[in-house]
């Protein structure tokens, strides 16, 4: 959900009991929430990918099912539709929340309780709301919530995914070591190191670290390389310091800030 209530066009998060370290595509959804039916029919979109007869796909429209199947949706799988844009306009008088009717409903549908629902909306949109705007919010959670009452949560697979989406393009794909850039020269400016823009600094943990090579990937400025045991080595008169790299590494305490200190 967006701060100000507009549901993204595509919104992948991944539920799970234990940490998730998995941050790829994911391949094959149990719960697909379509705010806009015209993407049923949207080559580009494909929002149904992957879905296979254990996925379900809630639809936010008001055509019937049928039309819908015919459109886009062959997965074999349950089809849920409701019309959430007048469910929404008729509570809170704005589209600008129906972000909030589909969330509590897919809520419903991966087993959470109104509650639950509520106290995610009290975290992540209700702080940037006015009291009045609040008030209208829950009253159209728990209309949602009352509406998806009678569907079914989303059962849990208990095996192993094998269904892949088909992508429209195949990418080539190369190993770390070749896709990544690398720093072999500073050019001209060998006394303007850009670790000099710095204010904090991310400092890694061995001890902790997992070696999974996802802060060396994701550098933007390939200033993190590998040592011979393959673990991450920060160089410090390249890093700019976005700490991108703590905020993507999967362990909690591998990478921490420090403040830079000169």
């Amino acid at each position: 959900m967006e701060p100000n209530g507009v549901a993204r066009r595509w919104l992948p998060s991944r539920e799970s009991r234990a940490p998730i370290r998995e941050r790829g595509v994911i391949a094959r959804p149990d719960l697909v929430v379509v705010a806009d039916d015209t993407l049923l029919a949207d080559s580009a979109a494909q929002p149904v990918a992957g879905c296979d007869a254990d996925s379900t796909v809630l639809i936010n429209s008001t055509q019937a099912e049928a039309t819908l199947t015919q459109t886009g949706v062959s997965h074999g799988g349950r089809v849920l539709v409701a019309d959430f844009t007048a469910l929404a306009r008729e509570t809170t008088r704005t589209l600008a929340s129906l972000s909030t009717a589909l969330g509590v409903a897919a809520a419903h549908l991966v087993g959470l309780t109104l509650e639950d629902a509520l106290a995610g909306l009290e975290e992540e949109l209700f702080p940037h709301l006015t009291a009045s705007q609040r008030a209208s919010n829950i009253e159209l959670a728990q209309a949602a919530f009352a509406l998806a009452g009678s569907w079914e949560p989303v059962q849990e697979r208990l095996e192993p995914p094998a269904v892949v989406a088909t992508p429209l393009v195949e990418v080539a794909f190369d190993p770390p070591r070749v896709a990544v850039p690398s720093i072999y020269a500073v050019g001209n400016s060998p006394e303007r190191k850009t670790g000099n823009w710095r204010q904090f600094r991310p400092v890694l943990h061995p001890e902790l670290c997992t070696r999974c090579w996802i802060c060396f990937v994701r550098c933007p400025e390939a200033a993190i390389s590998l040592d011979a045991q393959d673990y991450p080595v920060v160089d410090y008169d390249e890093c700019k310091g976005c700490l991108l790299c703590v905020h993507e590494c999967p362990v909690h305490g591998a990478l921490t800030v420090e403040k830079e200190v000169r």
